[in-house]
């Protein structure tokens, strides 16, 4: 009674178990890797025994590779380190490979967990962000990396549409009305909460894929008016970021050699008394119409701000000169808005996009000008490819790479060698192509491929559009990121790729046998 009560519900409650801790705990995705664990050493190991060797000795190569380049690692504590955070590679295929299968409602069931899940963090990112003040989605959502849960949004996104394509006409009215709904909702988080990576993933596979569909089953002139729609869509956004790019970039006033610009005015005069003037104009105003100190900072997550210098920026934003007379141009929400720290008032506009381009251009002006790296998203990533290739040069092996662990250390003594402002940030990579050919060369670059390609190909997933799409959001975010370097990115992989490919080959009856 008890082993049959285990066996129908102990694997749904453990994934169901990931399926939160994905979205709001570690503690929850790590108890749940341990429980997968527990019930690979005491499960039946019938089925185990019975599965083809050569897709488990695939799925597992990864992790494999990982061992045997402890042997020629530096830093064999990292290594070990490294081992113990990509377990996760090692225990869930072998926990898919030993249970008994799912049936189809408990995978809706876990399913809708996940996406209610990850609808409830969107909303609590949204609360906090609209509502309680705070900085970025990147605060607001305190429980998640906001990266990782961007990617989660537009899985469920892609699934979605997939499953009403599939699933349209024998859909009931309210399930239509929840899809539709949840498409509409979560597409609308990205843009609200400035997220680029996802926004950016969810353009590059959704085009070409609607368009795709679109050519095979419909009309060739549905297919027509839609790709001109798409086409008058993207020239739309281009023509848009350009719009803020001139706003922002071309001078509305003479021409300052090498000045800093922010929405088409200069701001920071080199001439050393005219800024000093302009600072302390700013700090009678702060102190006459906000009551704040002159030596007052900002809390901005990790950094401070100094709100002197917050002030003359949204002056400056405006257009308008940093003088105490200026203060009395100034209304309600400005005076509010400097007091919130926020240093543009496009920032304040309520549009998302516009925003996120705005603190883009920034980026790229603080770099242009004083060479600003460290908080910069995209500057940083860019400094980061740079010294890793520069590793990749000169100081790993082409065969195989610097082993496992290895690459932390030679990427901040790199660092620190070029006198980086990102020394000591333990930050990695952020391309897990270029991070894994420093690791493991080109040895691991190969079994990382087949790790990553032949499994979908030995059961056919290749042709399921719900795997090609997981597959898409993965690879493309691994182009700009460490998604598999991390809790949430490895265990999402793992679980879903391999839920995937042991639902399809159970399904085909054919490349594992999962009957009971």
């Amino acid at each position: 009674m008890i082993k049959r009560l285990i066996d129908e519900y102990s694997d749904a409650l453990i994934l169901a178990l990931a399926a939160v801790g994905l979205v709001f705990s570690h503690a929850l995705m790590s108890f749940s890797l341990v429980f997968m664990l527990l019930r690979v050493l005491f499960c039946n190991h019938q089925r185990l025994k019975t599965a083809p060797k050569t897709l488990l000795a695939v799925m597992l190569s990864f992790f494999a590779l990982m061992i045997v380049g402890c042997l020629w690692s530096k830093d064999l504590e990292e290594a070990l380190r490294q081992l113990n955070k990509n377990l996760p590679f090692l225990i869930v295929p072998l926990y898919f490979f030993t249970i008994p299968p799912f049936d189809k409602k408990k995978t809706q069931y876990i399913a809708a967990l996940f996406v209610l899940s990850v609808v409830a963090g969107s909303l609590i990112g949204l609360v906090r962000l609209f509502f309680f003040d705070y900085a970025d989605i990147r605060i607001a959502l305190n429980f998640s990396s906001h990266i990782r849960f961007a990617l989660f949004v537009c899985l469920i996104i892609g699934f979605a549409c997939i499953y009403l394509l599939q699933k349209a006409n024998t859909l009931s009215k309210r399930r239509l009305i929840a899809t539709i709904g949840l498409i509409v909702y979560l597409t609308g988080y990205l843009v609200a909460s400035s997220s680029l990576t996802g926004v950016v993933i969810l353009l590059v596979l959704f085009v070409p894929v609607s368009l795709w569909h679109c050519r095979k089953k419909t009309s060739h002139k549905v297919f027509t008016i839609y790709a001109l729609l798409v086409a008058a869509g993207v020239c739309t956004l281009a023509w848009y970021v350009v719009d803020c790019a001139r706003d922002y970039f071309v001078p509305k006033q003479e021409k300052v050699e090498n000045g800093f610009i922010e929405n088409g005015y200069y701001c920071y005069s080199d001439n050393t008394d005219e800024m000093q003037q302009q600072k302390a104009q700013m700090e009678k105003g702060l102190e006459k119409y906000l009551s704040i100190s002159a030596d007052s900072l900002f809390q901005d997550g990790e950094y401070r701000y100094s709100y002197t210098d917050i002030a003359c920026r949204y002056f400056n934003s405006k257009g308008l000169s940093r003088t105490l007379e200026s203060w009395n141009k100034l209304s309600k929400e400005d005076l509010a808005n400097i007091q919130k720290g926020i240093p543009n008032y496009v920032y304040a506009c309520g549009n998302p996009l516009k925003v996120r381009l705005y603190k883009t251009f920034f980026e790229f002006e603080s770099y242009r000008k004083w060479g600003k790296i460290k908080g910069s998203s995209l500057i940083q990533k860019t400094e980061l490819w740079q010294k890793t290739a520069m590793i990749c040069q000169k100081d790993c092996n082409w065969l195989h790479g610097v082993g496992t662990g290895g690459l932390k250390g030679e990427l901040n003594r790199e660092l620190v060698k070029h006198s980086s402002p990102l020394s000591d940030s333990n930050l990695m990579t952020h391309n897990q192509f270029l991070s894994v050919y420093a690791s493991w060369g080109l040895i691991g670059l190969a079994v990382f491929g087949i790790w990553l390609l032949y499994p979908a190909f030995a059961t056919n997933l290749n042709k399921s559009a719900y795997y090609l799409w997981f597959f898409g959001v993965i690879a493309i975010s691994m182009l700009s990121e460490d998604t598999l370097d991390n809790q949430q990115g490895i265990m999402l992989f793992s679980i879903v790729n391999t839920f995937l490919i042991c639902h399809k080959a159970e399904r085909d009856k054919k490349a594992v046998p999962l009957q009971r």
